[in-house]
Protein backbone atom coordinates (compact mmCIF):
# COMPACT_ATOMS: atom_id res chain seq x y z
CA UNK A 1 0.00 0.00 0.00
CA UNK A 2 1.10 3.66 -0.26
CA UNK A 3 3.07 4.96 2.69
CA UNK A 4 1.63 8.62 3.27
CA UNK A 5 2.45 9.56 7.05
CA UNK A 6 5.67 9.83 8.21
CA UNK A 7 6.72 6.95 10.64
CA UNK A 8 9.03 7.49 14.00
CA UNK A 9 12.58 6.28 13.54
CA UNK A 10 12.16 2.62 13.08
CA UNK A 11 11.91 1.10 16.84
CA UNK A 12 11.91 -2.73 18.21
CA UNK A 13 8.47 -2.32 18.69
CA UNK A 14 7.49 -0.60 15.45
CA UNK A 15 5.43 -3.17 12.74
CA UNK A 16 7.50 -5.37 10.15
CA UNK A 17 5.87 -4.75 6.64
CA UNK A 18 4.05 -8.34 6.88
CA UNK A 19 2.45 -7.08 10.41
CA UNK A 20 1.69 -3.52 8.75
CA UNK A 21 -0.46 -5.75 5.73
CA UNK A 22 -2.08 -8.18 7.78
CA UNK A 23 -3.00 -5.65 10.84
CA UNK A 24 -7.14 -5.88 11.21
CA UNK A 25 -9.14 -3.14 10.58
CA UNK A 26 -12.45 -3.31 11.90
CA UNK A 27 -13.43 -0.29 12.12
CA UNK A 28 -13.78 0.56 8.46
CA UNK A 29 -15.44 -2.74 7.56
CA UNK A 30 -17.23 -2.17 10.43
CA UNK A 31 -18.74 1.30 9.23
CA UNK A 32 -19.05 -0.73 5.54
CA UNK A 33 -21.60 -3.32 7.55
CA UNK A 34 -23.31 -0.70 9.51
CA UNK A 35 -24.41 1.42 6.85
CA UNK A 36 -25.24 -1.64 4.20
CA UNK A 37 -27.63 -3.26 6.75
CA UNK A 38 -29.06 -0.20 7.49
CA UNK A 39 -29.86 0.62 4.24
CA UNK A 40 -31.18 -3.18 3.55
CA UNK A 41 -33.17 -3.71 6.54
CA UNK A 42 -36.24 -1.75 5.97
CA UNK A 43 -36.58 -2.96 2.55
CA UNK A 44 -36.32 -6.56 3.01
CA UNK A 45 -40.00 -6.78 4.67
CA UNK A 46 -38.51 -5.95 8.87
CA UNK A 47 -40.37 -4.38 10.98
CA UNK A 48 -38.43 -1.51 11.09
CA UNK A 49 -38.82 0.99 7.79
CA UNK A 50 -36.87 3.59 6.34
CA UNK A 51 -38.34 6.33 7.88
CA UNK A 52 -38.36 4.67 11.18
CA UNK A 53 -34.50 5.09 10.75
CA UNK A 54 -34.53 8.57 9.08
CA UNK A 55 -36.40 9.99 12.22
CA UNK A 56 -33.98 9.22 14.74
CA UNK A 57 -30.90 9.21 12.58
CA UNK A 58 -31.13 11.66 9.64
CA UNK A 59 -30.04 15.32 9.45
CA UNK A 60 -33.03 16.87 9.47
CA UNK A 61 -31.78 20.40 9.59
CA UNK A 62 -34.51 22.14 11.76
CA UNK A 63 -34.16 19.42 14.14
CA UNK A 64 -30.60 19.82 14.72
CA UNK A 65 -30.98 23.60 15.02
CA UNK A 66 -33.86 22.52 18.15
CA UNK A 67 -30.61 21.06 19.63
CA UNK A 68 -30.43 17.14 18.01
CA UNK A 69 -26.62 17.97 17.50
CA UNK A 70 -25.95 13.82 16.84
CA UNK A 71 -27.95 13.74 13.51
CA UNK A 72 -24.93 15.18 11.95
CA UNK A 73 -22.78 12.45 12.56
CA UNK A 74 -25.26 9.73 12.58
CA UNK A 75 -26.28 10.55 8.78
CA UNK A 76 -23.22 9.72 7.99
CA UNK A 77 -24.67 6.10 8.30
CA UNK A 78 -27.40 6.33 5.81
CA UNK A 79 -27.78 6.16 2.44
CA UNK A 80 -30.84 7.36 -0.21
CA UNK A 81 -30.36 5.23 -2.92
CA UNK A 82 -28.56 1.72 -4.23
CA UNK A 83 -26.03 4.33 -5.67
CA UNK A 84 -25.32 6.90 -3.22
CA UNK A 85 -24.41 4.00 -1.18
CA UNK A 86 -22.59 1.94 -3.52
CA UNK A 87 -19.48 4.87 -4.36
CA UNK A 88 -19.10 5.55 -0.69
CA UNK A 89 -18.45 2.39 0.51
CA UNK A 90 -16.62 1.97 -2.32
CA UNK A 91 -14.60 4.45 -1.51
CA UNK A 92 -14.69 3.50 2.36
CA UNK A 93 -13.58 0.03 1.26
CA UNK A 94 -10.31 1.51 -1.00
CA UNK A 95 -9.12 4.62 1.15
CA UNK A 96 -10.27 3.25 4.45
CA UNK A 97 -8.20 -0.03 5.53
CA UNK A 98 -4.90 1.14 4.62
CA UNK A 99 -4.96 4.39 6.66
CA UNK A 100 -6.78 2.38 9.25
CA UNK A 101 -3.48 -0.27 9.25
CA UNK A 102 -1.37 2.49 9.47
CA UNK A 103 -3.28 5.57 11.89
CA UNK A 104 -4.43 2.74 14.20
CA UNK A 105 -8.40 1.61 14.94
CA UNK A 106 -8.96 4.24 17.43
CA UNK A 107 -7.46 6.88 15.66
CA UNK A 108 -9.15 6.12 12.70
CA UNK A 109 -12.60 6.03 13.88
CA UNK A 110 -11.84 9.45 15.50
CA UNK A 111 -11.02 10.71 12.05
CA UNK A 112 -14.21 9.21 10.64
CA UNK A 113 -16.23 10.40 13.04
CA UNK A 114 -14.67 13.92 13.34
CA UNK A 115 -14.61 14.40 9.73
CA UNK A 116 -18.29 13.13 9.22
CA UNK A 117 -18.58 16.20 11.98
CA UNK A 118 -17.41 18.67 9.77
CA UNK A 119 -19.34 18.05 6.72
CA UNK A 120 -22.64 17.77 8.58
CA UNK A 121 -21.76 21.12 10.51
CA UNK A 122 -20.74 22.71 6.93
CA UNK A 123 -24.34 21.83 5.38
CA UNK A 124 -26.18 22.78 8.28
CA UNK A 125 -24.33 26.24 8.32
CA UNK A 126 -25.13 26.36 4.61
CA UNK A 127 -27.62 24.98 4.01
CA UNK A 128 -31.11 25.28 4.43
CA UNK A 129 -32.76 24.99 7.89
CA UNK A 130 -35.66 22.68 5.66
CA UNK A 131 -32.94 20.23 4.24
CA UNK A 132 -32.91 16.58 5.40
CA UNK A 133 -29.50 15.45 4.93
CA UNK A 134 -28.13 11.42 4.71
CA UNK A 135 -24.85 10.08 3.17
CA UNK A 136 -20.84 9.18 4.32
CA UNK A 137 -20.19 11.91 1.58
CA UNK A 138 -18.43 14.45 4.42
CA UNK A 139 -16.29 11.55 6.42
CA UNK A 140 -15.30 10.37 2.73
CA UNK A 141 -13.67 13.37 1.68
CA UNK A 142 -12.42 13.77 5.10
CA UNK A 143 -10.67 10.89 4.32
CA UNK A 144 -9.80 12.21 0.56
CA UNK A 145 -8.46 15.20 2.43
CA UNK A 146 -6.03 12.96 4.64
CA UNK A 147 -4.45 11.47 1.76
CA UNK A 148 -3.91 14.10 -0.46
CA UNK A 149 -2.01 16.43 2.53
CA UNK A 150 0.18 12.57 3.01
CA UNK A 151 0.59 12.41 -0.95
CA UNK A 152 1.48 15.28 -1.23
CA UNK A 153 4.57 15.18 1.78
CA UNK A 154 5.82 11.95 -0.83
CA UNK A 155 5.09 13.35 -4.10
CA UNK A 156 8.36 13.28 -5.00
CA UNK A 157 8.69 9.49 -4.51
CA UNK A 158 7.26 7.42 -8.04
CA UNK A 159 4.59 5.86 -5.74
CA UNK A 160 3.37 9.09 -4.26
CA UNK A 161 3.25 11.11 -7.35
CA UNK A 162 1.17 8.96 -8.71
CA UNK A 163 -1.55 8.84 -5.76
CA UNK A 164 -1.37 12.53 -5.24
CA UNK A 165 -1.76 12.34 -9.23
CA UNK A 166 -5.29 9.86 -8.90
CA UNK A 167 -6.36 11.56 -5.64
CA UNK A 168 -6.36 15.09 -7.90
CA UNK A 169 -8.19 13.27 -10.51
CA UNK A 170 -10.60 11.92 -8.38
CA UNK A 171 -11.25 14.93 -6.36
CA UNK A 172 -11.96 16.63 -9.21
CA UNK A 173 -14.17 14.88 -10.95
CA UNK A 174 -16.26 14.38 -7.32
CA UNK A 175 -16.27 18.15 -7.40
CA UNK A 176 -17.77 18.68 -10.60
CA UNK A 177 -20.61 15.94 -9.40
CA UNK A 178 -21.13 18.24 -6.10
CA UNK A 179 -22.55 21.11 -8.34
CA UNK A 180 -24.18 19.89 -11.36
CA UNK A 181 -25.58 16.74 -10.17
CA UNK A 182 -29.34 17.76 -8.41
CA UNK A 183 -29.80 17.02 -4.46
CA UNK A 184 -26.00 16.53 -3.86
CA UNK A 185 -24.63 18.85 -0.85
CA UNK A 186 -21.40 20.36 -2.14
CA UNK A 187 -21.35 22.00 1.41
CA UNK A 188 -20.87 18.55 3.44
CA UNK A 189 -18.59 17.48 0.52
CA UNK A 190 -16.24 20.74 1.23
CA UNK A 191 -16.47 20.93 5.03
CA UNK A 192 -15.40 17.15 5.52
CA UNK A 193 -12.46 17.20 3.00
CA UNK A 194 -11.09 20.95 4.79
CA UNK A 195 -11.63 18.88 8.01
CA UNK A 196 -9.41 16.07 6.47
CA UNK A 197 -6.40 18.61 5.29
CA UNK A 198 -6.48 20.18 8.66
CA UNK A 199 -5.96 17.24 10.51
CA UNK A 200 -3.46 15.84 7.98
CA UNK A 201 -1.64 18.85 8.14
CA UNK A 202 -1.33 19.20 11.73
CA UNK A 203 -0.60 15.64 11.94
CA UNK A 204 2.59 16.58 10.12
CA UNK A 205 3.66 19.16 12.81
CA UNK A 206 4.01 16.35 15.22
CA UNK A 207 7.70 16.00 16.46
CA UNK A 208 6.41 12.25 17.44
CA UNK A 209 4.19 10.95 15.30
CA UNK A 210 2.41 8.69 17.99
CA UNK A 211 -1.13 7.66 18.03
CA UNK A 212 -2.59 9.69 21.40
CA UNK A 213 -1.46 12.44 19.10
CA UNK A 214 -3.01 11.88 15.91
CA UNK A 215 -6.42 10.88 17.87
CA UNK A 216 -6.33 14.38 19.91
CA UNK A 217 -5.94 16.41 16.89
CA UNK A 218 -8.53 14.19 15.08
CA UNK A 219 -10.91 14.75 18.32
CA UNK A 220 -9.83 18.79 18.70
CA UNK A 221 -11.29 18.85 14.90
CA UNK A 222 -14.28 17.24 15.13
CA UNK A 223 -15.26 18.55 19.04
CA UNK A 224 -15.09 22.14 17.41
CA UNK A 225 -17.24 21.25 14.50
CA UNK A 226 -19.97 19.76 17.03
CA UNK A 227 -19.42 23.40 19.62
CA UNK A 228 -20.29 24.80 17.00
CA UNK A 229 -23.62 23.35 16.16
CA UNK A 230 -24.12 22.54 19.89
CA UNK A 231 -23.78 26.93 20.90
CA UNK A 232 -25.65 28.47 18.03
Amino acid sequence: GHKCFECARPTARQMTARQMRNRPTPVAYGLIGVAVLLFIVPRVGASISEGDIYQYLAQANWLVADGEWWRIISAALLHASASHLLFNMWALYIFGPQLERQIGSVTFLVLYVSTAAAGGATAYFLGDERTLLVGASGAIFGLFGVWLVGSWRIRHTPAGAALYRQLVILLGINAVFSFVVPRISWQGHLGGFLAGLAIGYFWGLLERKTAAGRTAIAAAIGLMALLAVIVT
